[in-house]
């Protein structure tokens, strides 16, 4: 266990406590993101190609955001929805359930929302800088319009994408698993569910880190209730990493 960390401010704690007039319009945002997405242009290499963002990516107010690097030629690209339909999508399920999360509990996105392919179209490629840049914007509005307490960048890439919208100092090897302040939110990196991880970081760990991080958001959301119903806070430190 590290030392305790600080206490999040419930009062900025985004999608808690919201009426229906504020949710309906954070709907509407979403809804006006997606349309914003689906029409980007800004990378001449991916015409025509899927912008994988929709109402199947989850739902404005989720707690918690899942980034992951980009959608997969047979997996998101395929079905329209962010880590699903190959191997990496069947074991990020695997661990959303170890730590006892389904997809409607959660937002998934990918730091580029189109699937980069080799030039022959038969391979996934790593995303470019251009391409990363290019998207950086429309992740900030993610993040913004969604609302997240935690967002949980999946891997090196999308751990680097995320400090285009606001900046860290995070390492995935000497930082996974461990919440780090990030503007009125938490930054949780955490290994891709990919098969390449693996080497670094076998599933069973990995399910550790999503129980902890669990964990994690219960204590926040918990400490959040507590103020919004005026109740003295204890003082008792959040989970540490």
């Amino acid at each position: 266990m590290g030392a305790a960390l600080p206490q999040a401010d419930p009062a900025a704690v985004s999608g808690l406590a919201t009426g229906p007039a504020m949710a309906a319009t954070t709907e509407q945002a979403y809804e006006n993101l997606c349309v914003a997405a689906a029409a980007c242009d800004r990378c001449p290499g991916m015409a025509g190609r899927l912008r994988l963002l929709s109402a199947a990516n989850g739902r404005p107010g989720a707690r918690v955001m899942f980034v992951a690097e980009a959608p997969g030629r047979l997996g998101g690209d395929r079905t329209g929805v962010p880590l699903s339909g190959d191997r990496s999508g069947a074991r990020f399920d695997r661990l959303l359930a170890a730590a006892g999360w389904e997809r409607h509990d959660v937002f998934v996105t990918n730091a580029v929302l189109c699937n980069p392919r080799s030039p022959d179209g038969r391979r996934n490629r790593p995303p470019s800088s251009t391409e990363l840049r290019s998207c950086a914007d429309l992740l900030s509005r993610q993040i913004a319009v969604v609302g997240p307490l935690v967002v949980a960048p999946l891997g090196a890439v999308a751990l680097a994408a995320v400090a285009r919208c606001h900046p860290h100092h995070l390492v995935l090897r000497a930082d996974v698993g461990r919440p780090a302040p990030w503007g009125d939110r938490w930054l949780v990196p955490l290994y891709h569910p990919g098969d390449r991880a693996q080497i670094q970081r076998r599933e069973p760990q990995q399910a550790d880190d999503f129980r902890a991080r669990r964990a994690f958001v219960d204590a926040l959301v918990g400490a959040a209730d507590r103020e919004a119903r005026g109740r003295p806070r204890t003082g008792d430190p959040l989970p540490g990493p």
